[in-house]
């Protein structure tokens, strides 16, 4: 592990460029955590998919469904980076 990390440290700590407000943004893994225990869950009241693909609309209609909660939702101190001009997302 230990070598891990020495031969990967640069790319493992790339996070600490950003600023102090939106670092937990980047380095949380809950967004890809929550995904598969939401696919699980829905996919569980289904007791038999009729076809290959209906599990596939599933995973679609969930990543959809959390895809709209997160475009709704405000980050604490993005809009206020932005406006300082401390994060650019491509802007000119």
């Amino acid at each position: 592990m230990v070598r891990h990390w020495e031969k990967n440290l640069e790319e493992l700590l790339v996070f600490l460029e950003y600023p102090e407000p939106i670092r937990s943004y980047i380095y949380t893994t809950n967004q890809l955590e929550r995904f598969p225990k939401e696919v699980k869950r829905r996919a569980k009241v289904i007791e038999i998919f009729c076809e290959p693909g209906a599990l596939r609309k599933v995973v679609y209609l969930v990543l959809r469904g959390l895809e709209e909660r997160y475009r709704s939702r405000k980050l604490r101190g993005f809009e206020e980076l932005v406006e300082e001009g401390l994060l650019s997302f491509g802007h000119t």
